[in-house]
């Protein structure tokens, strides 16, 4: 059998609902409009996901992976691992507002996510923070993340300090776990 060149349909509705979720944001996130942006009818958005659960549960985990990917691919920052994953993590929130605000900040319930996925992509931040360093254990890397998010929240609805939120960022990761690194 000849292999397309299009994504299949379940691929092609991921893509929407990313898609949509750039645009529109989440609240823009529909079984209606994420079948609309993948040009297929909503009746796919069943037949491949089984409810609106099913989709907004992939598209969850679709932007989980794709946080944990860009940490993964992080690159040490002045010589310390887990600054380069603070700056990554940083990084994806810019990028991807909204992916993030699905992440972390959004009420899931709303959308029929079982709140145990946002558990566990914590648990993975977590996991991939304390691993950067043989000196975080766990609670050290649950403070580093809660910094890091806290320091995401605060740069979404704040006015950027002196030096700017990089820079203010990055000292304060940097002082938080030890390594004194300065931005």
């Amino acid at each position: 059998m000849p292999r397309s060149d299009q994504p299949d349909i379940r691929e092609r509705l991921l893509i929407g609902a990313a898609d949509v979720l750039v645009a529109d944001g989440i609240e823009g996130l529909t079984v209606r409009r994420v079948a609309e942006a993948a040009g297929r009818s909503t009746m796919c958005v069943y037949t491949k996901f089984g409810s609106r659960r099913g989709l907004m549960h992939e598209v969850f985990a679709q932007a989980e992976t794709s946080l944990a990917a860009a940490m993964e691919k992080a690159r040490p920052v002045d010589g310390d691992a887990a600054l380069g994953l603070a700056a990554a993590y940083r990084r994806f929130a810019k990028r991807n507002p909204a992916a993030y605000a699905l992440l972390f900040e959004h009420p899931l319930p709303t959308l029929d996510i079982d709140e145990s996925l946002r558990r566990d992509a914590i648990a993975r931040i977590v996991t991939l923070i304390g691993q950067s360093s043989a000196g975080f254990d766990e609670q050290s890397a649950v403070a580093i993340w809660a910094l890091m998010h806290g320091l995401i929240a605060a740069e979404r609805t704040q006015p950027a300090p002196p030096g700017g939120w990089e820079s203010y960022y990055l000292t304060s990761i940097g002082n938080a776990n030890g390594s004194g690194v300065r931005a």
